[in-house]
């Protein structure tokens, strides 16, 4: 059986998993907007929103692990959110940026090609 601080480092494994996914797809969602009509927008509110309480939750559980409250912020905004979101921003970025190059066609003007 585990102990209750088990069970919390647990649940805070739990809700990193959620915060790391829920990051990513508002990454992908900023640099792969939806097209007119796309609910890709509502789906990115309703994802932020679920990650503000992921933050304020495992906030609340490093506080109960007596934690101190200036620490707790500083591990999970610059320790973990930022660099998850910023990696995962130019990722993104340069999967768009090939997916733009292979998808332009090869020029014509190579006039060596001939001979």
């Amino acid at each position: 059986m585990l102990n209750p601080t088990q069970n919390q480092i647990i649940y805070l494994m739990f809700l990193n998993g959620l915060l790391f996914l829920g990051l990513n797809f508002v990454a992908c969602a900023i640099v792969f907007p939806g097209g007119p009509g796309s609910k890709k927008l509502g789906y990115l509110l309703f994802t932020i929103v679920a990650l503000v309480l992921c933050i304020t939750q495992e906030m609340d559980i490093l506080i109960d692990m007596e934690f101190p409250a200036s620490s707790a912020s500083t591990v999970l905004l610059a320790g973990f959110a930022a660099p998850v979101f910023l990696i995962s921003l130019v990722y993104y970025r340069i999967k768009r940026s090939r997916l733009e190059h292979s998808s332009q066609p090869p020029s014509t003007g190579d006039t060596n090609a001939d001979h």
